[in-house]
């Protein structure tokens, strides 16, 4: 038998690599990534029977392929952070592809795929909870954009949908791989397309039936001030100036019937320690006031993203982000500022930091790896965190989540404000870092994900787009234009249920991981399986 060409297993590696992106850059094209791992499984089976070396080049060139495609947008924010961000987890899941390929010399069955399928899954849900995450690229991101398949997702969350995706394709693999081996392959196939079709038959049925208990709605009005973070946000124009787009925006946005306005992530963000919002603290600040008087005025509640400050009378250092302020410590957060028409203030600061650009994971020193720093959405600056999800208390039993930018991405993250008593949810963001490409539509749409996850209607403002109303089905049921002046109004429904995804978490994340750890024990403690 011919020896398989080292270009042809480079060839089957970079399809791979293009399959897996195409779900994340095309709209409604999910189902391609239950082959998306066929070319580079067949590689590795090829190179494997072949003893073909250096095959790493091969997996390692498919996952900087998928990075690559679908996150090159970091680019124009920082070039250093784009290069960092793409190779190092490109470097982590071509780890994982090595284990598999370890397992895989250790046995000749099934066994090692589902090691596969495991590991890469229990990485992904500890990816979250790192001080150094991206989880941008979470296989069951890839229905973002096909959520009538994806309903169940508010059981298992959205690594259930990358457990889903991975068995889907070790089983079509298996039957084709069952093929050429001239052995029964009858029962892969059938298994392959039963977990194809029940699963995305009952997600239809969910999706056509599903209904609020109890709705009660609210009018929502959102606001997008179009203000480029490039040239104008930051030092183009004044804050008065940006003021007073945002406020002519909300003068035509509102109504009498207007419960809630939404204003986009880091709306106020001074270039120096002058006019700061200092959180518990008297002294006047503009544009507070006047979102004070929008909120009395108007006799709606207010949300509104700000660059704050918070002061500590102490000597020593009181967190790790803290500081120093002469013989005093203050730390700096990317907060959503809540305020109601009584002219009570609630703040909720940004707690899952975007790495380099707005913390500096297990050192202090941002002089380090500044020039890495990857924006998006926020400010630049070490800055602090909160241990838990603030919600914010309004009229009428109305409970408010507020999910900062990157903290929309964190399925296992958001449902947090959930358990906290929210019943409805907005995100805040600021998107124009990454001018007109996929990135701020994959951000829009991972929203659509969570609202599926936790059954709840969220308003999401992003400063230059895309805002939008989403429903507990993940339907964008109104949108605006990218980088417009817009606004829009509309009616919420609150929910109080909780899904099994809220109440019990990313058990199939952590289960997977487990079995991976028994996996990997059983091969080391057994030369042949």
């Amino acid at each position: 038998m011919k020896k398989t060409s080292f270009k042809i297993l480079l060839i089957l590696s970079v399809i791979s690599g293009i399959l897996l992106s195409i779900p994340f850059i095309m709209p409604s094209t999910g189902i391609i990534s239950f082959v998306a791992f066929l070319p580079l499984f067949a590689a590795e089976y090829l190179a494997t029977r072949d003893k073909v070396r250096h095959f790493w080049i091969c997996y390692f060139t498919t996952f900087i392929v998928w990075n690559t495609i679908t996150t090159y947008w970091i680019w124009y924010a920082t070039q250093a952070g784009a290069v960092a961000a793409i190779i190092l987890n490109s470097l982590q899941m071509a780890i994982i592809f090595r284990i598999f390929r370890w397992s895989r010399k250790r046995s000749n069955t099934l066994i090692p795929y589902l090691l596969f399928a495991f590991l890469w899954c229990g990485w992904e849900h500890f990816y979250q909870t790192w001080q150094v995450s991206w989880p941008w690229l979470t296989l069951g991101n890839g229905f973002a954009e096909s959520i009538k398949h994806i309903q169940w997702y508010e059981v298992t969350g959205t690594i259930g949908g990358s457990l889903w995706i991975l068995l889907v394709n070790i089983l079509l693999f298996r039957a084709v791989t069952r093929i050429i081996e001239r052995k029964r392959s009858r029962w892969f196939a059938i298994a392959a397309l039963a977990l194809v079709v029940i699963p995305s038959a009952i997600s239809h049925i969910r999706f056509y039936t599903y209904k609020t208990e109890s709705p009660v709605t609210k009018q929502v009005a959102i606001l997008q001030p179009n203000i480029d973070p490039y040239g104008d946000k930051f030092g183009g124009l004044t804050q008065s100036q940006q003021n007073d787009i945002l406020f002519r925006l909300a003068d035509s946005a509102l109504t009498n019937t207007t419960f809630l306005v939404v204003a986009p992530e880091t709306f106020f963000n001074p270039l120096d320690n002058s006019g700061v919002i200092m959180e518990g603290s008297t002294l006047a600040n503009a544009t507070l006031q006047r979102f004070q008087n929008l909120a009395a005025e108007k006799n709606t509640n207010v949300i509104f993203g700000a660059v704050t400050h918070k002061f500590y009378p102490t000597t020593e250092k009181p967190t790790r982000s803290a500081r120093a302020s002469g013989p005093a410590w203050y730390d700096v957060f990317n907060t959503a500022i809540f305020i109601t028409p009584e002219n009570q203030i609630n703040y909720h600061h940004k707690s899952k930091l975007v790495i380099l650009a707005e913390t500096i994971p297990y050192i202090g020193n941002k002089s380090v790896f500044g020039s890495l720093g990857i924006d998006l959405g926020g400010g630049i600056g070490n800055y602090g965190i909160d241990p838990y999800r603030t919600i914010f208390h309004a009229s009428d039993n109305v409970m408010i989540g507020t999910a900062v930018c990157y903290e929309s991405v964190f399925g296992d993250y958001f449902r947090d404000y959930i358990k906290g008593g929210a019943n409805l949810m907005t995100i805040i963001t600021n998107d124009g870092w990454w001018r007109n490409t996929w990135g701020h539509i994959q951000h829009l749409h991972y929203a659509s994900l969570r609202a599926i996850e936790t059954r709840r209607d969220i308003a999401r403002s992003a400063n230059t787009g895309i805002s939008a109303f989403i429903n507990q089905k993940g339907e964008i049921t109104q949108q605006t234009p990218w980088w417009e002046q817009a606004y829009l109004s509309g009616a919420v429904t609150l929910n109080n249920s909780i899904t099994p995804f809220v109440k019990f978490g990313d058990v199939v994340g952590v289960a997977s991981f487990y079995l991976a750890l028994a996996l990997i024990l059983m091969f080391l403690f057994k030369r042949k399986v």
